[in-house]
């Protein structure tokens, strides 16, 4: 499994630098494309989540193609292909883990005043490790400011899983910067904060750093 999980990071490496070949290809182009009426666009997410132990730590990629909407009830629709390794160690005994996850999620923006707004997000998918599968959802709200290229939000975020499966509940709190550059890009750096929801125990830390191209 780990053989395959190194071969699955490489591939999404390889898909990393792809993406921004092509966009830097199309850096000219002065056309937004459209597809059923939102802009299209195509993410790679990379987290190192670090256990409150500081000692366990996990990594994923997430892949995550979007349409992004001016205008409607829904101004983003993500899909998310999430691909993990953990690795855990308890009493002196190290193992490692495989995660994957599919979800679908939504955004609505809500301008305030100038500069200043706020996005809500809802997100439902599916989980699946070594030892467990199960179903899962969240919702955050966050403030955003916008100026030019540069962006920052502040935010909460509430998970909990959908079928009663345990040890998946949590309370995070986001922040971070994103930077565009020029029409086709944009990079986001995010830190995270998570906690157990019903022991409000420190759960982890996560640093997260994701690439957009907009078609």
């Amino acid at each position: 499994m780990f053989r395959c999980f190194k071969s699955f990071k490489k591939s999404m490496a390889r898909s990393v630098w792809v993406a921004m070949a092509a966009g830097m290809l199309c850096v000219t182009a002065s056309a937004e494309a459209t597809l059923w009426g939102g802009r299209p666009e195509l993410g790679i997410e990379y987290e190192h989540e670090k256990m409150a132990d500081n000692v366990s730590h996990g990594n994923s990629i997430t892949l995550i193609p979007s349409l992004s909407f001016k205008t409607g009830p829904i101004h983003r629709i993500d899909l998310m292909l999430e691909g993990e390794r953990d690795k855990e160690v308890s009493s002196g005994v190290t193992s490692f883990s495989n995660l994957y996850k599919v979800a679908v999620r939504v955004r609505k923006n809500v301008p305030l005043q100038g500069d200043l707004g706020m996005y809500f997000r809802g997100l439902v998918g599916h989980a699946q490790s070594d030892s467990e599968k199960y179903f899962y959802g969240y919702s955050d709200a966050a403030l955003r400011y916008e100026h030019d290229f540069f962006g920052f939000i502040m935010g909460v975020r509430v998970q909990r899983t959908l079928d009663g499966t345990s040890g998946h509940d949590l309370n995070k709190f986001r922040l971070g910067p994103s930077f565009d550059i020029g029409e086709h890009h944009e990079l986001e750096f995010r830190w995270v904060r998570a906690w157990d929801a019903h022991t409000q125990a420190h759960e982890s830390d996560s640093y997260i750093v994701e690439y957009t191209y907009k078609f």
